[in-house]
């Protein structure tokens, strides 16, 4: 943040960030950060200024970088140490075990309002973190498993980024899947795949989305780039309730979808499985 606002109205920074349906957005969802300036690159850690942990970046022929949480650098992955590494994964442990809970409530509580229910903090938690802990772990397992092949072919870069798009529409749905049809993980996984073959309003719907984020994300950015403090909180305050909405709108959307579906006699789950919320008629699947 601290860096953000100290680079402010030196340049103006563009971006355009390429989203599907994602149940938690926040200012950096639509803002990359400028990156360390030469100074603070080589001169060490800059207190209370955290640099963001973006996927590692190919420097060169077998050179594959780990950008540090706590520190303004990038440390070559051959030159990390055991002790390094063990930190890293614990703070991605720490991570998961946060944000878990964090998007079982918002996610869960988001359901339930839109039902006219209280948030029922506690109920969320138990209900739906343990699939958000078990659904980070699938994510950070892909990526470590990536750093290596990544190492050996730096040439492989440049699909990543479709690579990514791909699984994001693929998968967009899992998360919401968890509380909107109170599905296992793996069966999340499952469903959400097949939804995603099928097109149709899960295509329209992350489609939508898509254009939605593409569209706000060069604003903000040029808001929180110029603006200094002011842009920083002009910023805030476009994307947190727009967050909000977002995830409204796509809760709401599977609400209905997999409810019409199930009405349809598509499986929601295992051998059944649970019945979702939803019900009655979409917009989306007309």
């Amino acid at each position: 943040m601290r860096r953000t606002i100290a680079e402010a109205g030196n340049r103006v920074s563009i971006n355009f960030e390429f989203r599907f349906p994602d149940p938690f957005l926040d200012l950096w969802s639509f803002v990359d950060p400028p990156a360390p300036t030469a100074a603070s690159s080589t001169g060490g850690s800059v207190p209370f200024a955290p640099a963001p942990v973006d996927p590692p970046t190919a420097t060169g022929a077998g050179d594959v970088t780990v950008d540090l949480a706590f520190q303004s650098r990038s440390v070559p992955l051959g030159e990390a140490g055991p002790g390094l590494i063990a930190g890293l994964l614990a703070l991605l442990v720490a991570y998961a075990a946060v944000f878990s809970v964090v998007y079982a409530v918002y996610v869960g509580g988001i359901d339930r309002r839109l039902r006219g229910e209280p948030i029922a903090v506690v109920d969320c938690v138990r209900s739906y973190a343990g699939r958000f802990l078990a659904y980070f772990a699938i994510l950070f397992g892909v990526f470590l498993l990536a750093v290596p092949i990544l190492a050996v072919a730096p040439v492989l870069i440049l699909l990543a980024l479709p690579v990514a798009l791909l699984a994001m529409y693929l998968f967009y749905g899992v998360p919401f899947l968890f509380v909107v049809a109170d599905l296992p993980v793996l069966e999340a996984f499952r469903r959400s795949y097949r939804l995603a073959l099928e097109g149709g309003p899960y295509l329209r719907f992350g489609a939508w989305y898509f254009v939605v984020t593409l569209i706000a994300s060069p604003i903000v950015s040029v808001v929180v780039s110029a603006g200094g403090p002011v842009g920083f909180l002009l910023g805030l305050t476009l994307v947190v309730p727009l967050s909000v909405l977002l995830t409204a709108a796509t809760v709401s959307f599977f609400d209905e979808f997999v409810g019409q579906s199930s009405g349809a006699g598509v499986e929601t789950g295992v051998d059944g499985g649970a019945a979702p919320h939803g019900g009655g008629s979409n917009d989306w699947t007309d």
